[in-house]
């Protein structure tokens, strides 16, 4: 695992300066930032504030509001989003749906969107508890799996506790960019029924 979310915990509380550093330096599209220093950047943001970006608004209510043909309200909501919380994946994928590739918003989308899942694999292969994902709330675990895995078929989902740790076990159907029938996400940095 390239990063370790109890020592990022430990990191951010500790030296907050450098996560708004490499926070800033995300929101800027620096492209020397290293998967490690995105990944460290992302796991922070639970450990900081109101990390969690499945409070930051209603994704249902968002697709409701695109499927009836109100882009501008969707728009104007995720690119709120994306500006308060850029390691939002929620809001990014909204972004690179509705804007035409074209537009400045969605080449800052799909920069931040794709290091961001590039990131998130970074830190594991998901194929145990000691090497699984990190990611920082519910809704980065199926983003990742549909748009950096190609996986739709979930048949399960288990909590797994081990010590202070905290990992979401899916079985799923394995798929060409993941072939095994279990996924693993260390849920650490937002799983406080562990503690």
């Amino acid at each position: 695992m390239a990063i370790d979310c109890c020592e990022i915990e430990k990191w951010a509380n500790a030296k907050p300066g450098e996560v708004e550093a490499l926070s800033r330096r995300f929101e800027g599209l620096d492209d020397t930032l290293t998967l490690v220093e995105i990944a460290r950047a992302y796991v922070a943001q639970a450990y900081i504030g109101d990390g969690c970006s499945d409070l930051d608004f209603d994704r249902m209510a968002l697709d409701t509001m695109m499927k009836t043909g109100h882009l501008e309200d969707a728009l104007r909501l995720a690119w709120d989003v994306a500006c308060r919380k850029p390691f939002n994946l929620d809001a990014l994928d909204v972004l690179l749906r509705i804007v035409p590739p074209q537009h400045d918003i969605w080449k800052v989308a799909a920069w931040r969107f794709t290091r961001l899942l590039r990131a998130i694999a970074s830190t594991g292969d998901g194929t145990s508890t000691q090497s699984a994902f990190c990611v920082v709330c519910v809704q980065d675990e199926y983003m990742f799996m549909r748009a950096a895995l190609e996986l739709d078929g979930i048949s399960s989902q288990e909590l797994v506790v081990e010590g202070l740790r905290s990992y979401d076990r899916f079985t799923v159907a394995p798929g060409d960019k993941y072939p095994h029938t279990n996924i693993y996400f260390e849920i650490t940095p937002f799983n406080i029924s562990a503690l």
